[in-house]
């Protein structure tokens, strides 16, 4: 598949990769779990105790391979549904799959899309999945909550770093999602 033949270049404009290779994206996702746990475990702690998050988590690990499995196309669904709402031509721009190599869902959006709606369909899983649950068995003290939110925020961590390399580009402007790397496509003058 040609990237040129994916999106539409507006004339006398050039097109700029914004990707990052999986490699350094799983260094950073593993960098990442710090501050996740530091700002939702550690507190948790303070709060409650350890016996009650071990609690939680011995329950969420014995159905681990489910939310894996399930967790994962939510995950894309949040991504698609969000996008194909801003999308103009709605769910038809949206493209559901699997790298197989890497046995990873995923979803695409065909045509291009604003930062601003690009940024909110790259965090939908992230605060669905992952800050709203964190922030619910903290304050209800559920350890097994709180595991579920911290694993789907983690993750999101491709998500994450997605929308820093968002950080500073206009809202406005349009972006294409990459249709096969981690990033985006941006056409510039």
């Amino acid at each position: 598949m040609n990237i040129i033949d994916e999106i539409t270049i507006p004339e006398n404009k050039r097109i700029v990769e914004y990707t990052m290779g999986f490699g350094k994206v799983n260094l950073i996702a593993i960098l990442l779990l710090i501050p996740i746990l530091a700002i939702t475990y550690l507190p948790f702690i303070l709060i409650w105790d350890y016996e009650t998050f071990k609690l939680g988590k011995e329950l969420f690990m014995d159905y681990i391979l489910i939310y894996i499995l399930g967790g994962a196309i939510i995950h894309e669904l949040l991504h698609g549904f969000t996008w194909g709402f801003f999308a103009s031509k709605g769910l038809k721009s949206i493209k559901f799959g699997v790298k197989w190599k890497l046995l990873t869902p995923y979803c695409h959006c065909k045509e291009p899309l604003m930062v601003k709606h690009y940024k909110i369909g790259g965090a939908m899983p992230l605060i669905i999945m992952g800050i709203i649950p964190s922030i619910i068995g903290l304050i209800i003290g559920h350890g097994g909550i709180l595991s579920f939110g911290i694993f789907f925020t983690w993750a999101a961590s491709g998500d994450m770093i997605a929308l820093y390399m968002l950080h500073g580009i206009d809202n406005d402007i349009y972006v294409s999602d990459h249709p096969e790397k981690m990033g985006f496509l941006r056409a510039i003058d």
